[in-house]
């Protein structure tokens, strides 16, 4: 999840650095600059400390840069093995810290059931709601939104006429990519050149090129002492959105609406009325029985159409088989 600093206050954001897609010290490191939501450079070269764990590095940054809302970045510049890297990490000063896709504050901004006030429910019960909306849409997306680093080792697909190899992710939209790693043989691996990968970034898709006319990428796919080998790929890579994209916002106070509707025995539609001796009767339009199916509650039909652009690769296209 992306880091978030209350606003006028001081905090700090991390990273972890990845080498050969294991944790590692660098011989030297610092940002080399931060910029503001307005896109202003407002710090440069500064230093920074190591965290908890190798490969974990952190910085604090000070009350007096945190005044304006919005969307920073700040760049990383490390040296390992001779050679220099560069990483560009985003982050967000906000006015209230965010535990999932809302905070209680868009609830009550968003909502339009007017049983849910200014100061009706409290905060700790709407947050609890959040918490189960986002397990919900978590479930449903296939995976969280959020922009985060992974890890994933994952199988692949040769392409043997072209010596390259395709693979696809699991999140997406991708940010960057650190580094891919591939078996090639029983007890070896290899490591790619990111230099050489095409990213899809809304697939999350990637597409490695060696030289065709002079074919170095060798992968053993079959183990003449055992079985034939799966290529696998281990990657690491930055995916996510920075900010929560405004309909899967929309989702989620829609998912708290409903949850607190049941609360308050308003989670049922009128499907029949008779004027004769005034019968009326409540319960679940067809769209919202396959919406009820899909995720579990009722009064929802619209939630899947805000969130189905944003489903994971492995909900969204179907994928099976040598991609699963």
């Amino acid at each position: 999840m992306t880091d978030q600093i209350l606003q006028n206050t001081s905090d700090k954001i991390e990273i972890d650095i990845y080498y050969n897609n294991v944790l590692t010290n660098p011989t030297s490191i610092i940002i080399r600059e931060i910029r503001d939501s307005n896109g202003t450079v407002i710090l440069t070269d500064q230093a920074v400390i190591q965290g908890s764990t190798t490969g974990r590095y952190e910085y604090t940054l000070d009350q007096s840069y945190t005044a304006i809302l919005g969307v920073y970045s700040a760049i990383w510049r490390f040296v390992i093995s001779n050679s220099t890297f560069e990483h560009t990490q985003y982050f967000e000063v906000v006015d209230a810290i965010r535990y999932g896709y809302v905070t209680p504050d868009d609830v009550r901004r968003l909502t339009l059931y007017d049983e849910i006030t200014a100061d009706i429910p409290t905060n700790e019960v709407l947050q609890k709601y959040i918490d189960r909306s986002t397990q919900i849409i978590d479930t449903y997306l296939g995976g969280s939104i959020n922009y985060a680093i992974y890890t994933e080792k994952i199988r692949c697909v040769l392409d043997k006429i072209h010596n390259g190899v395709h693979i696809q992710l699991r999140h997406r939209p991708i940010v960057d990519v650190t580094s891919v790693q591939l078996m090639q043989g029983p007890q070896t691996t290899v490591d790619l050149n990111v230099d050489y990968i095409r990213v899809n970034e809304n697939a999350a898709y990637l597409e490695y090129f060696q030289n065709v006319s002079y074919p170095t990428l060798q992968i053993c796919t079959f183990d003449a002492t055992g079985t034939p080998i799966i290529p696998v790929a281990t990657v690491v890579y930055t995916a996510g959105y920075v900010s929560v994209p405004e309909p899967v916002q929309q989702a989620a106070v829609s998912l708290v609406e409903e949850m607190y509707k049941a609360t308050k025995g308003d989670d049922k539609s009128l499907v029949a009325y008779s004027i004769g001796d005034t019968t009326e009767r409540y319960g679940h339009t067809k769209n919202e029985e396959q919406a009820l199916m899909e995720l579990g509650l009722g009064g929802v039909s619209t939630v899947t159409k805000l969130l189905s652009p944003y489903r994971q690769p492995f909900k969204r296209f179907g994928f099976v088989g040598p991609l699963g």
